[in-house]
């Protein structure tokens, strides 16, 4: 197998790993859908798209999302035809290189529950350990009513007047070392597909949160209120203001949330969001 590694990924081979991916999903009943973007990786310069090819098929496909240094997400697929052939093997040998070359000391495998292959590869991979799953849910327009806003709580949108402070913000509340949010700042900024807002209350920083415009939906990600702002109702008006503002270019609002953050999944399922899709991480030290 011939594999071809880049950092950022042309149109054709879009395609080609979309139309892979649809016939592995469409063989095992699975739903996952890959990030084929670079955008929020810490170092954009970095070899994150792996494309293995047979007399140039495209067979198999890796990709690692880096948001920060701490870790790379995997997620891979391997036409059913061209299985048991130690392609996934091969694929990962490439990235764990360069994992290891920019100081990546560990991977979190994304796994669907249901997939009896990523089973038996991570059985032979070993020294794997399932640490969380993600739910990604949904909410239609449809069913949004706005709400008043009742404690008066005040939005304001990133830019380069209030980046620093929605830094400080986002390290604090996801306990992030100083410096690694530099990038989601930039991308937030910078990116027209994207918004991001910090909530005050009468002056007082409360939490954030970040959008981003698909095709698909409307993508609503790093909502987090402060510690000391926990447990006082400002979760679900920062919610229904991200709802309200998702809904002005929408029709669905997308989120993902973690089994580790119940509160906010029992949030979520309160105010009438759906389960789509869940993915299981499993933890594994290069």
């Amino acid at each position: 197998m011939k594999i071809e590694k880049t950092y950022i990924l042309t149109e054709e081979q879009k395609n080609n790993i979309n139309n892979l991916q649809k016939i592995c999903n469409d063989f095992e009943n699975l739903k996952a859908e890959v990030f084929l973007s670079n955008e929020i990786n810490f170092d954009k310069n970095i070899p994150c798209f792996f494309l293995g090819y047979e007399k140039e098929k495209l067979v198999a496909f890796l990709t690692i999302f880096l948001p920060t240094r701490e870790e790379g997400e995997i997620s891979a697929f391997t036409h059913p035809d061209y299985r048991r052939q130690n392609n996934f093997k091969k694929l990962f040998k490439e990235a764990g290189e360069v994992l290891k070359e920019n100081g990546v000391p560990k991977v979190l495998f994304v796994a669907e529950p249901k997939s009896d292959t990523s089973k038996e590869v991570l059985k032979k991979i070993g020294k794997t350990e399932l640490i969380r799953s993600e739910y990604t849910l949904s909410y239609s327009k449809e069913k949004f009513q706005k709400k008043k806003n009742k404690s008066g709580l005040e939005f304001e949108i990133i830019s380069e007047d209030n980046k620093k402070i929605y830094s400080q913000m986002t390290e604090e509340i996801f306990k992030m070392a100083e410096g690694t949010s530099d990038n989601f700042v930039e991308n937030a900024i910078n990116s027209p597909d994207r918004e991001a807002y910090i909530g005050y209350l009468a002056k007082e920083k409360i939490g954030i949160f970040n959008m981003n415009y698909t095709d698909d939906g409307v993508f609503l990600y790093g909502l987090g209120i402060r510690d000391c702002f926990k447990r006082k109702g400002y979760g679900e008006e920062f919610l229904n203001f991200a709802l309200e503002k998702a809904f002005e270019k929408g029709e669905k609002a997308i989120l993902d949330v973690d089994s580790d953050n119940m509160p906010a999944y029992n949030l979520y399922k309160k105010l009438g969001f759906k389960i789509e899709f869940q993915a299981d991480y499993y933890e594994y030290y290069i």
